[in-house]
């Protein structure tokens, strides 16, 4: 069993650097991106699995036509060059509207096709490789779901994805997509490893989470702490809108992705700009006259909260590029969470289905677009409980362009295992 592990392509997103975007977009020509032969070289042909850890389409910046667009030019090169002969797909924060679609499509359009009741969506689905020696089920499965999975046969319903590599009625150019979330769980006779995308840590996609919790307390949980599925679901209203809610907004995308931008060069001439016509559009919904005390309270207050916005967005650092993320307090604290939510859907797995997965001592994640090699010295760690925690990134497939500076790339990394020399990776610059 061979595979191939990378997250963070952003298939939409001009300063990709797997697809030529400007040919696809302008000349409707495909191309190879400028990082493309690397990813190639350290990926290799005939491995059995593809797994995209993440952020792979991204529906966030740019509409569902041009996202699909550029990864139909992806996924056509990796059939034609012959990297895998399947693909797992973990989404992340900039593709989370993919597991929305996966699970509409198998629990209610396939259900109500064929006349049956809709289903409750599966908010998390784990995904499974199992590689010990001494295990009969050996390979990938989604247990619940089906058994091992073979890579030459589709098993069950098709997902939508499948035909994205077709140009013409030849079954032979399907591709077998398999979607998991958030985790895949790798168990060796060396390693545990969870893969995930990352993008939980971050304060913005589990707020919901950590704010519901505070707020609903006991009327909310269901056990001492939030499970995977929980933590999916509870989630699920803003991670939405900040993934297909505002790449699919037509004019208001183009004015989001320009502050995104700003804001991330510490450009705030705009924010204050709109933060000063809100201000107004307020005043206007106020019946109070200019001596009126009130009419100075509302001012007063809202020219704090002004000053308060642009304070922390002066003070904003993004998470992209970040090298200091993984170890701040409340990131690892989040982590621990994460971890321990994990753990509890392990122990169900193991309860339910006999798997015997040990507690992960890896974690392969993505979302900073900073590598961390495997077995990196250097790697973070963090202790959880009695267990001993080490984590590795996969980097990211984008351009950086600084403010004023030319375009650098910061690095991805092709993670890949098999058998006999187990998991390592491969840093691209």
């Amino acid at each position: 069993m061979r595979i191939v592990m990378i997250s963070d392509t952003h298939f939409g997103d001009p300063m990709c650097t797997l697809v030529d975007h400007e040919a696809l977009m302008e000349h409707q020509t495909l191309k190879r991106g400028k990082k493309y032969n690397a990813f190639f070289e350290k990926a290799g042909q005939n491995n059995d699995y593809l797994i995209l850890l993440g952020d792979i389409i991204d529906f966030s910046i740019v509409g569902y036509a041009n996202a699909y667009k550029v990864a139909k030019a992806f996924f056509h090169l990796i059939k034609q060059d012959k990297i895998a002969k399947s693909i797992i797909y973990v989404p992340g924060n900039h593709d989370f509207d993919m597991w929305h679609t996966v699970e509409h499509q198998i629990n209610i359009i396939y259900q109500v096709g064929k006349g049956r009741p809709a289903r409750q969506f599966r908010w998390s689905v784990p995904g499974f490789i199992e590689d010990r020696k001494d295990r009969k089920n050996r390979g990938f499965q989604l247990p619940g779901v089906t058994d091992v999975v073979n890579p030459e046969e589709v098993i069950g319903e098709k997902i939508f994805l499948n035909y994205i590599t077709k140009s013409g009625d030849d079954p032979k150019e399907e591709t077998n997509f398999y979607f998991a979330y958030p985790n895949l769980y790798f168990v060796t006779d060396k390693e545990s490893v969870l893969l995930t995308h990352g993008h939980y840590l971050e304060a913005y996609w589990s707020m919901m989470g950590e704010w519901v919790m505070k707020i609903g307390q006991k009327d909310l949980r269901t056990g001492d702490a939030l499970d995977l599925w929980e933590l999916v679901a509870i989630n699920f209203p803003p991670c939405q809108i900040a993934c297909s809610g505002i790449g699919q907004a037509g004019p208001l995308t183009g004015v989001v992705r320009k502050v995104q931008r700003e804001v991330k060069d510490q450009e705030l001439d705009r924010v204050e700009k709109y933060l000063n016509r809100l201000d107004d559009e307020i005043d206007k919904l106020t019946p109070y006259r200019f001596y009126d005390p009130r009419e100075w309270g509302i001012d007063l207050g809202s020219k704090y909260l002004r000053k308060k916005i642009l304070k922390k967005l002066k003070g904003f650092k993004d998470t992209r590029y970040s090298e200091d993320f993984i170890v701040k307090k409340e990131v690892q604290d989040r982590f621990r969470n994460f971890y321990e939510a994990s753990w509890v859907e392990i122990s169900k797995l193991n309860q339910e289905h006999g798997l015997n997965i040990p507690k992960p001592h890896k974690v392969i994640f993505g979302h900073t677009h900073r590598p961390i090699k495997w077995n990196d010295a250097e790697a973070p760690t963090q202790e959880i409980g009695e267990t001993q925690v080490t984590l590795y990134n996969t980097g990211g497939w984008l351009w950086r362009q600084p403010k004023g500076g030319q375009r650098q790339f910061c690095g991805a990394a092709v993670f890949t295992y098999d058998p006999q020399h187990g998991f390592t990776s491969h840093t691209i610059m």
